[in-house]
């Protein structure tokens, strides 16, 4: 008896998506470990009442039709992006890359946890003129980010890092590297002041001394980023 096996060949078509995953999943990894970190944040700061913001991948050339269009703010670096309606982060892998390559974990981390500070202005109604606006969501990304996560990988000087960094890569409306910088110290508690639009509204008009994150690229050779002398919670740094 002869047997005779046909063997079916069918061309492999991996969509745009899958295609994004496979080459960027180093990215997609750290996203998932980063958000789940700032999760338990959000819910370890007592007082927060609202949900934390869902956190949603997207390849760049993809389109999010919806509810979001017009309401879609905190636009910056790495094509991340709010929307206050549905309460949800848009991220692009793709785009993080190149960051996560050069300033590692706390990149991603930096890029997540100012889009989750969008997150808390959105849910107690806080809205404030640009620059300011980005400069207070840094302020609030610090005290979600606090001393980092050995674990993750995220420390405060690569953090602080990459803030001065998205300056040069997004735009005149999120303050100078040095501000966002200092924003940022502020939220982890290194230096004395707060996330408040009085605060923030001094620091974007130049009246606070930011000279110590002068420097182009590194955190600060003048801080002390080992201590913690003004510690912060979300609710405590917004005076509410």
């Amino acid at each position: 008896m002869i047997s005779i096996f046909l063997i079916c060949s069918f061309p492999l078509e991996i969509s745009a998506n899958t295609f994004d995953k496979i080459k960027n999943a180093k990215v997609y990894e750290q996203i998932e470990k980063t958000t789940s970190f700032l999760i338990q944040a959000w819910e370890a700061n007592e007082g927060i009442t609202s949900n934390p913001p869902q956190v949603i991948s997207i390849s760049a050339n993809r389109i999010v039709y919806g509810g979001c269009g017009s309401y879609l703010s905190g636009e910056e670096v790495g094509g991340s992006s709010y929307c206050g309606s549905t309460n949800t982060i848009f991220l692009v892998p793709s785009q993080l890359k190149g960051f996560e390559e050069e300033f590692g974990p706390s990149a991603v981390a930096y890029v997540v946890a100012h889009e989750f500070a969008h997150a808390v202005q959105n849910a107690y109604g806080i809205r404030l003129p640009v620059p300011n606006h980005e400069l207070q969501a840094d302020c609030l990304a610090g005290v979600f980010i606090k001393e980092g996560s050995e674990e993750l990988g995220i420390t405060r000087e690569d953090t602080i890092a990459m803030a001065k960094v998205a300056y040069s890569i997004g735009d005149d409306t999120h303050g100078t590297g040095e501000q966002r910088a200092y924003a940022l110290t502020t939220g982890m508690g290194v230096i004395d002041g707060s996330c408040k639009a009085e605060q923030i509204k001094l620091l974007a008009e130049g009246k606070l001394d930011t000279s110590n994150f002068s420097n182009t690229r590194s955190a600060s050779k003048n801080v002390n980023l080992k201590i913690t002398p003004y510690p912060q919670t979300i609710i405590s740094s917004l005076g509410l």
